[in-house]
């Protein structure tokens, strides 16, 4: 496309120790890479699967069951529905005596189980069988991501780059999409944007200015999730989403907060409440960070300090039932590279990261300066325990920055951004450990050609069950800043 840099950076190693105020006094919050304490002399137990109120899967898709004494070298898990009970050994690399990753059975060798449909899920270990817990099935999609097309739906009411979406599974077949803060270019916005996300990956006719409830300020380059039952201990029926970091003042410099604000969604109509600072704000200001919600805990890691410079500090921070946050907290296990407006996404038990750069910046829309890289690294994560990081073998084609990733069913996208070359999106597959494969270009690229853009996986399905994703404002490397939102409408 449209940028020269380094092709891959020196890896940076650092321990980053941070101090925090608690009932004050000093005190340093830290985070151990080893796997939580459990105990393997008791009978083993369990606690939830993929750390949500709720758990559904796809058909072959990788869970994570969560509890304790799984003795993992000899765990088996078992999924029975009526007469059908099909056990299913966990991934190998990632098995721990707290936690197990496995892949969802269609059935046993000779019946298949109902889809859509319930199973019970139980732990057997060294001849000791765990409790149930219910799991509702889905069909695993049929989809070729290679086969990706785009085209254009309703537009923001704003054009917006460093904003920021989320999409929320409504009641029954709805679902919604929430747009927050951005720069115009001229100031970080305070204004929230709803509307009704449809099946076929459309938004709405128009977009809804949430005027009662924007944010306290303006805020851009930020980090968003959405937390509820099905990936969190959220109530069912229950949505919130959180708004993390980001540059609270435009101009002169990153400009970071550490400020942690959260909302309530009504999953009925989409409508966003009012907004309230969480008391657990980030240990420090961060900018462009990679932030992602995964099995009921926070990941940040990375963005841009205060002083401009990438970090390398690695924090999570879990979701309470009743949408506040525990303390956040600094693991030991940071990330190899003092990284800045990287993505990052989860599967199974693993967390991800892709790209970003590596330079020191003091303006988080700059597209000179970059120094960005091809790397994926991964690390397994227990209930928020980041284990030690490795690298990829398949790094991405172009080493990108301000970009995007989707992730759905195993599936990968990532793209746009500021990069070298020409290949504007690239496609690699998830194999049955998690790990994704060799990347290639994508053939139909949207041909957007933005940086800081908004993206999402639609929580819906198209009619003919193949997901949607969707790319929302972003700036042009010409400086036009986009109101644009792309869907794919193909597969």
């Amino acid at each position: 496309m449209w940028m020269h840099w380094n092709h891959r950076t020196g890896k940076v190693l650092a321990w980053v120790i941070v101090i925090a105020l608690e009932s004050g006094a000093l005190a340093c919050i830290k985070k151990k890479s080893a796997e939580p304490a459990s105990s393997t002399s008791g009978s083993p137990t369990l606690s939830n699967i993929n750390g949500a109120t709720s758990p559904s899967s796809a058909v072959g898709q990788l869970i994570e069951i969560n509890g304790s004494n799984f003795q993992a070298s000899s765990a088996t898990v078992n999924f029975t529905q009526g007469s059908i009970t099909a056990s299913a050994t966990p991934v190998s690399s990632q098995a721990a005596d707290s936690s197990l990753v496995v892949a969802v059975p269609s059935g046993d060798s000779s019946s298949d189980f109902s889809v859509p449909g319930t199973v019970t899920v139980t732990v057997e270990s060294n001849g000791v069988t765990t409790g149930s817990i219910s799991l509702s099935l889905t069909a695993a999609p049929s989809f070729d991501i290679g086969s990706t097309t785009w085209t254009t739906t309703t537009p923001l009411p704003a054009a917006l780059a460093g904003l920021a979406a989320v999409g929320v599974h409504g009641t029954g077949s709805t679902a919604y999409v929430v747009v927050t803060g951005g720069t115009t270019g001229s100031i970080n916005a305070s204004e929230v944007y709803s509307n009704t996300l449809n099946s076929d990956g459309t938004v709405g006719s128009s977009w809804t200015t949430i005027t009662a409830d924007q944010l306290p300020e303006g805020i851009a380059f930020h980090g968003m999730v959405e937390a509820d039952a099905s990936n969190s201990p959220a109530p069912a029926g229950t949505s919130y989403i959180y708004i993390i970091g980001g540059q609270s003042v435009f101009g002169g410099g990153p400009g970071g907060t550490s400020s942690v604000y959260m909302a309530s969604v009504d999953t009925s109509n989409g409508a966003v409440g009012s907004w309230t600072q969480v008391s657990n704000s980030l240990p420090q200001a961060l900018v462009g960070s990679a932030v992602t919600l995964f099995h009921g805990w926070i990941y940040v890691v990375g963005g841009l300090l205060s002083t401009g410079s990438p970090s390398n500090a690695v924090y999570s921070a879990q979701v309470n039932s009743n949408g506040t946050l525990g303390t956040w907290v600094t693991s030991d296990s940071p990330y190899p590279l003092a990284i800045s407006f990287a993505t990052s996404f989860a599967y199974g038990g693993t967390l991800f990261v892709l790209n970003g750069d590596t330079s020191s910046s003091t303006n988080p829309n700059a597209v000179s300066g970059l120094t960005g890289t091809d790397s994926v690294y991964y690390a397994r994560v227990i209930a928020g325990s980041v284990q030690s990081w490795s690298e990829s073998a398949n790094a991405t084609l172009a080493a990108r920055v301000k970009h995007n990733t989707w992730n759905a069913f195993g599936q990968l996208m990532n793209g746009e951004g500021i990069y070298s070359g020409s290949l504007e999106f690239e496609w690699s597959l998830l194999n049955s450990s998690g790990l994704p494969g060799d990347w290639n270009g994508l053939t139909n690229p949207p041909h957007a050609y933005v940086y800081n853009a908004a993206s999402l996986v639609s929580p819906l399905l198209s009619p003919s069950d193949t997901p949607r994703y969707l790319l929302l404002g972003g700036e042009t490397v010409s400086g036009t800043i986009s109101n644009s939102v792309y869907y794919n409408n193909a597969p």
